[in-house]
């Protein structure tokens, strides 16, 4: 059977492997990752793959530099070379690195945009190796490896940090700590260590714990602690993802079984909010599947814009937002839909989850510089501020988006929604609260709203009320009209050996009953009062007391709880004077002798207008007034009362609006004028920052990444600097233990090193280096030492025999060229040996 070919390993599902850690590094990498070598064994039966940023354009001297390091073979990856366990691969220059099936395949660098080959590798190791996986975050700067990580985390993996203080660069490990994904945060002797101990405990543990994890007690133990912790009831989650879970935490905490695992919860708060963290995990990006996004897009969200009512609000849900990016993408999409039809409308966008923490960063809308893999260029700098190693989302987004915790079984859900876009949350729970999600979503949902879920999701088991607008997409229409008998919230039995926390029945008997006096208070006086209502600042009803029905109009139409809508039309024009008085002037105004037509016939009555004041200065009433409609000739006490005159109060009215719109007009006209101007110096202003910000943002992304590459070159060079050093200054101290003469001569005779020794006969000093050898004397006066060398570089043929030196001593005479490894010619070597002196030592 011949080797597999890229297509036929690409059809391939994951091997079954053992650990695979997937190690990234970048400047600075090199001191971490000999560190990192020199403290493994040969035998730890792990896979080694290790990614890291490599320029183009020089040779990489990695392979050999780290196998002086460790006795583990180290090779440089090839296309479609199968993986073994003890064996180093490092990714070779101008490739970006996978895996699949068991085999490691090469692609080309991108001809453009900024490359992140570590995240590239780790989300294809996660896929590979799932729970056996580790990614493993070194020194250097920016966030590469920072997204991969995440999908590592998500699909059961272990994530190990280096140590911030131990590294030369803490760019990617500290981006990598600040998700709160990472396992371990160490130096780099420690992760190995931490990985040596992975090995041992999956070797001899996990395969024992198994069926102890079906233990029903303990895992009622276990949720019992969640729910203590969380307030969250983690039952009905599915039982395998909260297992897989349950056993990461195990090999992190090294628990030899599940019972002592149960124990370590019982006893350590901050462990049972890890396990919960891991049960919650949240891996979100921007624009997650993105041809999904793509089609949400053009089929729903431009159908939400035209069939909408222009002066309503659009209502959004994101459920279970994580950490916002789902819902900051929405935004982003209704920004865009509305720039181009060049509409404006209200947008309100609710982002839920059941993590707090979550939440909490999702508000301050600050992301990591790896979010460029998921946004074009033209979102990022549109929508984002460039904020150090951070983008920061724009206030026009953020204003959009309302961020609260919220757990959809426990809180009220929101109401009259177009969309619902809840993603990769059902795939945790099991049926029966799946139902209850879609029955919250049955009702929170308007008639014709949509539903958007993950790919591994859908809702075709309830058809009647969902029914598919893009299946492949998992986009659904809502039919409010629909019926589906199981879809009820169902009722949770909460068990018995759960405590219950603020709930002590005194204080709910006292609150009920004072519910009960507030509740006939309210109708006491609605009853008793005379005809009067409550409006707020702006003319809205608030509350309606005594007969008003006399006062009041109802006609067909779509509702309103405007007052001079609703009034009747003999009382329009006085109340609206009246009202306007009473807000100017902030006392009471009254009008006696008012005549209106009403159903019984005409009727003369008075009409009081009160502003209610605040019981203190602490207080606000926030602009309420009351309204009274009061039988004729009332007594109103020591107020103020006014004759209603049509004539006068119609005057004085026309008046008032006159000069107020005579105001509002030279008001808006020097504003526009204003603005004209602002916005014109704005918009240039604007144009040209984003020109030089595009342009310096793809400079320093390429400098940077420039950088990196040179400073991983210049380490491997420094590296091999080191060691021609050392055995440079070997060399020499052999050279100079010996009786031997030597002298190296370029092509031009020119000296370029010699012999203490040899130095002697030739009357050298140190300083003579790079002099012709030509212009010295020596103690052969016979011998024409010049002329043989330059027959010797003529030739290439070495020349030996006996010369005598002036001191009549015999000596043996070597010259011979000088060859390069590569078979250059680039000199001579003179070699002269005492004979007498080499007889004698070989004679010892």
């Amino acid at each position: 059977m011949g080797p597999l070919k890229a297509d036929e390993i690409e059809l391939m599902g994951p091997s079954k492997v053992r650990l695979i850690a997937g190690i990234g590094a970048s400047a600075g990498g090199l001191e971490a990752l000999q560190q990192f070598m020199l403290a493994l064994p040969s035998n730890s039966n792990i896979i080694y793959v290790i990614v890291q940023h490599l320029s183009p354009d020089y040779k990489s001297l990695m392979a050999e530099i780290l196998g002086k390091y460790t006795t583990m073979p180290v090779l440089q990856a090839e296309h479609l070379m199968q993986v073994e366990p003890n064996v180093v691969y490092l990714i070779p220059p101008k490739k970006n690195l996978t895996i699949k099936a068991g085999h490691l395949l090469l692609t080309d660098l991108p001809t453009s945009g900024i490359n992140h080959p570590i995240d590239l590798f780790f989300n294809s190791l996660a896929q590979e190796a799932r729970e056996n996986a580790v990614g493993i975050v070194l020194s250097g700067t920016g966030s590469d490896g920072t997204n991969g990580i995440k999908n590592i985390k998500e699909h059961g993996g272990i994530v190990m940090a280096q140590d911030p203080s131990s590294a030369k660069f803490d760019g990617m490990p500290r981006s990598v700590i600040n998700t709160g994904l990472a396992d371990f945060i160490l130096p780099p002797q420690g992760i190995a260590q931490e990985l040596l101990n992975l090995v041992n405990y999956h070797q001899s543990t996990l395969p024992q714990a198994t069926p102890d994890i079906t233990d029903v007690e303990l895992l009622t133990r276990i949720y019992a602690e969640l729910k203590k912790v969380s307030g969250i009831d983690f039952t009905y989650y599915k039982k395998n993802t909260v297992l897989r879970r349950i056993e990461r935490r195990m090999v992190v905490t090294k628990s030899k079984d599940m019972e002592s695992y149960a124990t370590l919860l019982e006893n350590n708060q901050a462990e049972t909010e890890l396990l919960m963290k891991d049960i919650l995990i949240g891996v979100t990006r921007f624009f997650r599947d993105e041809e999904y996004f793509a089609k949400l897009k053009t089929l729903v969200l431009n159908k939400i814009l035209r069939q909408s009512d222009p002066k309503e609000p659009l209502r959004i849900w994101s459920a279970g937002c994580s950490t916002g990016e789902e819902a900051y993408s929405l935004a982003i999409m209704m920004s865009e839909l509305l720039e181009e039809n060049h509409l404006r409308r209200d947008v309100k966008i609710f982002a839920t989850d059941i993590d707090t923490q979550a939440i909490e960063k999702a508000g301050k809308g600050e992301f990591p510089e790896s979010i460029s893999e998921d946004l074009s260029k033209e979102r990022l700098s549109r929508y984002f501020i460039e904020k150090g190693d951070q983008y920061v989302i724009c206030k026009e987004i953020r204003k959009m988006i309302i961020f609260a915790p919220h757990n959809m079984f426990s809180d009220p859900p929101f109401g009259r929604l177009d969309l619902i876009c809840c993603r990769n949350v059902l795939i945790y729970f099991q049926q029966v609260l799946q139902r209850a999600v879609f029955a919250i979503f049955h009702a929170a949902l308007k008639n014709g709203g949509l539903l958007f879920l993950g790919k591994s999701e859908t809702a075709s088991e309830y058809s009647s009320v969902f029914k598919p607008l893009a299946s492949q997409e998992k986009i659904y229409v809502h039919l409010a009209e629909g019926h589906a008998e199981d879809l009820q919230t169902p009722l949770f039995k909460v068990p018995s050996f759960l405590p219950t926390f603020n709930n002590p029945r005194k204080l709910q008997d006292k609150e009920a009953q004072q519910q009960k006096f507030d509740a006939l208070y309210v109708k006491y006086m609605e009853r008793f009062l005379p005809p009067s209502v409550v409006i707020d600042e702006h003319d809205e009803v608030l509350h309606f007391f005594g007969q008003i029905a006399q006062y009041i109009n109802i006609v067909p139409g779509k509702a309103s709880f405007n007052l001079f809508t609703i009034i009747n039309q003999d009382l329009n024009l006085i109340a609206s004077t009246a009202v306007n008085r009473c807000r100017a002037e902030h006392k009471s105004v009254i009008y006696t002798d008012i005549a209106i037509d009403m159903p019984q016939g005409r009727r003369v009555i008075d009409l009081a207008v009160h502003p209610l004041e605040p019981e203190s200065s602490e207080d606000s009433a926030n602009g309420l007034i009351v309204v009274l409609f009061l039988e004729h000739d009332s007594s109103h006490g020591d107020e103020k009362v006014e004759k209603y005159d049509i004539n006068h109060t119609a005057a004085q009215r026309i008046h008032d609006l006159e000069h107020e719109l005579q105001d509002s007009r030279g008001e808006l006209r020097h504003t526009i004028g204003e603005l004209e101007t602002v916005n014109e110096e704005l918009q240039a202003a604007n144009e040209e920052l984003l020109t030089a910000n595009e342009e310096l943002q793809s400079s320093n992304e390429e400098l940077q990444s420039v950088n990196e590459e040179l400073y991983t070159v210049n380490s491997e060079y420094q590296q091999k600097l080191e060691e021609l050093t050392m055995m440079d200054n070997d060399l020499s101290n052999f050279l100079s233990s010996t009786m031997i003469g030597i002298i190296f001569a370029d092509s031009n005779l020119n000296i370029r090193k010699f012999t203490e020794y040899v130095g002697r006969e030739f009357h050298l000093m140190p300083q003579d280096v790079g002099r012709s050898l030509q212009i010295f004397a020596h103690s052969f006066p016979s011998e024409a030492i010049i002329a043989d060398a330059q027959l010797v570089l003529k030739n290439l043929t070495p020349i030996d025999r006996e010369v005598t030196g002036i001191n009549e001593r015999f000596y043996t005479m070597r010259i011979a060229p000088y060859r390069t490894t590569e078979n250059n010619i680039r000199g001579v070597v003179i070699t002269i040996i005492d004979s007498l002196h080499h007889a004698q030592s070989n004679a010892h």
